[in-house]
Formats: structure tokens, sequence, C-alpha cells
């Protein structure tokens, strides 16, 4: 009903935008801004006498809608928020990404997985800290959702399992679902270049990446379903006008003859929509090479076949359905035009059809038109194929990111500290083939540095709040099974290491009231005290035993960390090492002649070694990650140390010469 009463048009205009209910649950829906926009528009219109009549009532019956619009969406997010639909994307003009902060799980009859992923929107696992960001990476994989892989764990991801083959690389998924090659286009001149990426690896899929092949913006739709949990709702349950035939979406085939002509890169007949599509798929590509090398990087593209190329079963069922004679069908049609554009161009492409139709385990859902883990695991498996050149001899040694850390190596088993999935704090042992792995800690508190004496005695760690400073150094007696703090009740202590022996612990010790920094104190395990402390008026951390347990080495604070020497039978002080850059983490060689240490030279951790005789500086790794808590194994070639790199980290093995 129009109403055209001036008065009556301003008291019911007051009434529904000054309902309490109304402002309460739009503040709380809205936000503040959303609420003043409303007021002030309403404010307006109701103090206004110099607009017509006409213009009052078609304002009016627009506020009007707008508030009952506004109740419903209100109304839906209080009452009916077991009926949302996820919201997974944001826009961003002429692209969406995913959504930052998300933790989700997805449950289909075909598979439950976990989504997380971090402030930035990209994918993370389920013990990673959602506001660790990347600021950086060494290989960007971009594609829809087949690099997505929402239907998969993050451990199951084929960019996760590339790390286990490359683990001295940053690698950064930014798949999203839905995309097409000119929206990931802009995600990568937008956010894409801020991480300076060496490799750029673009996903192509015959599933839908041949067709529709035009840059994008954002419509008003787009932000009703971005901001509106009543439209997506009624977008996914009443509006959508998607027909599955057979009961799974089936691109590129469609039911329609015509549709096939103008849409299908496997369809023999070709429109005019089809030859421009094919055309824009090669200009588009162009456009990449010339983004991705503006920066120095190098582009990559490799291709994904769709399930009616892998499977003839598949294919037939398409056919009959379709009403598809095999005469009108050139399966071969898009890896032509991939190996074309990508030759003319002098690009590096993979077609990975091939390696899908050997695959034993077939690589999709059979519903769900996704990548299963099988089809994750054979992508990994055929881009590592072709990336050998990228290889050395870094090795991972974890099983996951468990923010595996400060490996230690002892009698044939790898010791270090890691979490659980349930949160808690672990300090294990395992072979170094990931076999026999044994939980020697648990607690729900932090348990960190841990080692092991030489004879398998005694095992000590740091235990508390890290952050806060205030922890404790605990040893344990492994064939007694008791333990006790070395710190006493007035001191905090962390980062034990036992001499070779195993008749003494080292450890950085400060009183609770912090008045006094971090000193050296050396432990008498016999005589269950504090013998000596390392005098110093600055900070001292890390300490180690030389091979013949006569100086402890350790890291003291000046305006940058260096290496210092304690003799134990003089207390003579020396210096061994000073750096214009921190100096972290230090391990001596079984054969005494060298310490390697993390150093931050150039803004992260890398390792370096220097020779004690030669008194020379070699640095070991130089990646984009960080690399840290050095220990050598049986010879001067063998080092373990862990590391991060991006949202991965864990333990790793290296060989190296010195």
């Amino acid at each position: 009903m129009i109403i055209q009463s001036k008065q009556t048009n301003c008291i019911l205009l007051a009434l529904l935008m000054w309902n309490p209910l109304m402002l309460l649950l739009l503040t709380k829906s809205w936000g503040i801004t959303a609420v003043i926009t409303i007021v002030v528009i309403a404010i307006s219109f109701m103090v206004s006498t110099s607009q017509s009549l006409r213009v009052k009532v078609w304002a009016f019956n627009l506020c009007a809608l707008s508030s009952i619009a506004f109740h419903s969406e209100l109304l839906f997010r209080e009452f009916l928020s077991d009926k949302d639909i996820p919201n997974l994307y944001e826009l961003h003009g002429k692209y969406y990404f995913n959504k930052p902060f998300l933790d989700k799980e997805f449950r289909t009859n075909e598979y439950v997985s976990s989504y997380k992923t971090n402030c930035q929107g990209y994918r993370i696992d389920n013990l990673s800290n959602a506001y660790d960001s990347v600021k950086t990476c060494d290989w960007l994989f971009i594609g829809d959702s087949f690099t997505q892989g929402a239907q998969v764990n993050y451990n199951d991801l084929y960019t996760t399992l590339l790390f286990r083959n490359f683990p001295d690389k940053i690698i950064v998924n930014a798949g999203i679902s839905g995309a097409g090659l000119y929206d990931e286009l802009n995600y990568f001149k937008d956010k894409g270049k801020t991480l300076r990426p060496k490799v750029v690896f673009l996903q192509i899929g015959v599933f839908n990446d041949f067709f529709n092949i035009k840059e994008r913006s954002a419509t008003f739709q787009d932000y009703l379903m971005e901001n509106s949990n009543l439209y997506r709702y009624f977008a996914f349950n009443f509006f959508s006008t998607d027909s599955l035939p057979l009961g799974r979406w089936t691109e590129p085939f469609f039911p329609s003859k015509q549709d096939n002509i103008d849409y299908n890169i496997l369809f023999k007949d070709k429109s005019k929509v089809k030859i421009s599509d094919m055309e824009a798929f090669r200009t588009c590509i162009n456009a990449w090479k010339k983004e991705v090398e503006s920066i120095g990087a190098k582009l990559v593209l490799f291709l994904i076949p769709s399930k009616e190329q892998v499977s003839p079963a598949l294919l037939q069922e398409v056919m009959n359905r379709y009403n598809i004679a095999p005469t009108q069908l050139d399966m071969t049609a898009p890896n032509r035009l991939f190996e074309n554009v990508s030759k003319a161009l002098n690009l590096e492409h993979y077609d990975l059809t091939q390696g899908f139709c050997k695959s034993e385990n077939f690589p999709f859902f059979n519903q769900d038109e996704h990548l299963s883990a099988s089809g994750h695991t054979i992508v990994a498996t055929e881009l590592t194929k072709h990336l050998q050149k990228y290889s050395n001899s870094t090795k991972l040694l974890s099983v996951r990111n468990s923010h595996d850390r400060y490996p230690s190596f002892y009698e044939g088993n790898l010791l270090y500290q890691c979490q659980d999935l349930d949160g808690g704090y672990l300090i294990c042992s395992q072979n170094l083939d990931g076999t026999n792995r044994q939980i020697l800690a648990k607690s729900y508190e932090e348990l960190v540095h841990p080692i092991i004496s030489q004879d398998g005695r005694y095992l000590a760690y740091t235990e508390g709040n890290q952050e806060s400073c205030e922890t404790d150094v605990i040893i344990r007696d492994i064939v007694l099974k008791t333990e006790h703090r070395v710190n006493n009740n007035k001191q905090y202590a962390a980062i034990p290491m036992f001499n070779h022996k195993g008749t003494m612990l080292a450890s950085p010790i400060w009183n609770r009231n912090k008045v006094t920094p971090a000193n050296i104190a050396i432990y008498s395990i016999e005589r269950n005290c504090i013998i000596k402390t390392i005098p110093s008026k600055v900070e001292c951390w890390r300490p180690i035993f030389t091979n013949d347990d006569k100086k402890i080495l350790y890291i003291q604070k000046e305006k940058y960390f260096k290496i210092k020497s304690f003799d134990l039978a003089t207390g003579a002080i020396s210096e061994i090492l000073s750096l214009p850059f921190d100096i972290w983490d230090i391990a001596i060689s079984p054969s005494g002649r060298y310490i390697v240490f993390a150093g931050n030279k150039d803004g992260n951790w890398d390792l370096f070694s220097y020779c004690l005789k030669t008194k020379q500086v070699k640095q070991l790794t130089k990646t984009k990650g960080n690399e840290w808590d050095p220990a050598f194994g049986t010879s001067d070639a063998d080092l373990f140390y862990a590391g991060t790199f991006g949202i991965n980290d864990g333990v790793f093995y290296k060989k190296i010469k010195l």
C-alpha cells in the first residue's frame, strides 16, 4: 500500500528506522556504520520539506522495503543461524579470494575435510597460528578449486606433498574455488606479486578453464552473496538453476548440443563463441607471462585433465546421456591448445593427463568433480618428476606440520620436541626413517629444548611459558623414573645441555625478578646443585660443551650475539666469533674442528659453519625460510636442524661439506 500523507510518512518512517530491535540487531550484525547510515537517511527525509510528496512517497516505500529486508536478514542471523551457508570468499573488485580466519569442516557422503585459513586467506593446517602471515615464497601455485582442494585435508594437498619433496622451498597455495584465468591473474596483480615468488605455477583444468574466458567485475548480486546470509540461503536452495542430469557436474560437457558447440573444448564443432574463447585463452596466457616476468619470476603451466579424459566409463556415460557420438569428439583438443600456446610463448609446461590415466587409483571423487587425496598425490608425483632440477640433499624427517624443533642425535635415534593434534606438547624419539616413534614426555604446558645424555641415562628439557620467560629446567632419571627441577624457587631457566660424560648440565638461569640477565650456570648431576656460574653483565644463552668437556661455548649479547668460550678449569673467558649479525643455536662437529650455527644475515635465519683452525665462515643454506637448531649426527657431514618455510615446518637432514 502506498502511503500519501506527508505526516503519516514521517511518523511511520520514524517508527521503522528507530525500532529498538532493529537498532540492536543491526548494530550486532552489520556494525555501527550501517546503523549510522540508515539513521542519517531517515532523519534527512523526515526533516526535509523541500521535496515533493511524490518523492517522499517513493522514498518512504524504499525505506520501508529496506527495513523489511534488514529485519528479515537480522532475524535469519539470530534465529536460523544453523541454516547459514558459509561464505568462504571476500570480494576484491575484479577478483575474489579466500576469506581469512576460516575454521570449517566440510562433510559430504564422499569426504570429510578440515578447512582453515590464516589472516591472509591462505590454507593452513590445524596446528598453525592463523595470525602468522606469509611474507614471501619461492613457489606460488595459483588455480581454481582443483588447487584450493577444500575436499581434502591440508596434509593431502598436492602443494603440501610437494613440500615433502622440496623441503627448502616456501610453497604457497593460492587456489580459489570457481576462479577463472582472469580472476586468478587479477589476484596475482594485487596480492600474488607481493610474495615475490621465484616461480609461479598456473594450474589449468580441462573441466572449465577453456570457456567463458573474460575479465569480470563484482556485481550487486556478488556483494549480496558475500554480505547477506539470507540471500545465500535462498540462492543455494531456491534460486539455483543448475541442472545435473547425471547427478554430477560434467563440464566441459553439456546436455545441449549448442552449448557443446559454444563451450565444450572436447566437442569438434566450433561456433564463434568457442573460437573467441580459444583466442582469449592465448591472450590471457600471454598476459600472465608478461605479469609474472615483470617481477623477474618464471611462469610454469600445468594441465589437469577432465574425468572423461581419464575414465572411458564416465566418457561413455556422458555420451549416452547427452546423445553425443564418438565422431563428434576430439579428446586431445585442449591438450594440443595447451601445448601450442605454451610453446609459442616459450613457457615451461607439463601436461599431467598421462600420469592421471596410468594411475591405479582413480584421481577424482565419484560424484564430486574435484581431486581426491589420490588425485593430489598424482599431481605431486608428476610435478616432482618435472622439477628434479630444483632438488638437493635436503630431506624432511617430520611426518607432518607439528612444530618439530630442537633435534638431537643419539644412539641412532632422533630426539625432538613437537605438538600433538590435541594441543599437547610432546618430547619424542624416532628412528631416522620415521619408524619406532616413542613419546618420552607429554604435557599441556610447554615442553621444549629436549636433550638426552650420551649414556641415555638422563633426559632434560625446558618446561613453562617461553613467551613470558617463566620456564624451569627439568632433569629426569630415565632408569630410576625420578625427576627434579634444576633451578631453585627464585630462578627461571631454559635450554639445558649435558656434557659428554653425563656428569654436568649447563643452562641459562636468571632471577625471577628479572633484575639480572640470563647467565650460564653449571649444574652437577651427582651433587644436585649449581656449582658455578659464568659471570656476565649481559644476557648469555645456548651453552654447549666442547668434545673434551674442558670448555663451554655460549652466545653473549653485545651489539649482536657472538660466540664466547669459558674454560672450566681456569675460568678464562675468550671470544670465538663475532659477526655483523646475530649468531644463535651453536653446535660442535664430532671432529671438534667446526662450529655450525644459525645466523640472521639477510633478515631470516640460515645455517653457517666456522672452522676453528682456519677461522673461515661458510654459509651452508641460503633460503627464504628459517633454518635453526643445528645438531650433528655421527660425522661432520651429517647435519640435522629445524626450520620453518612459510606455513610448513619440521626437522630436516642435510649432507654438508665443510
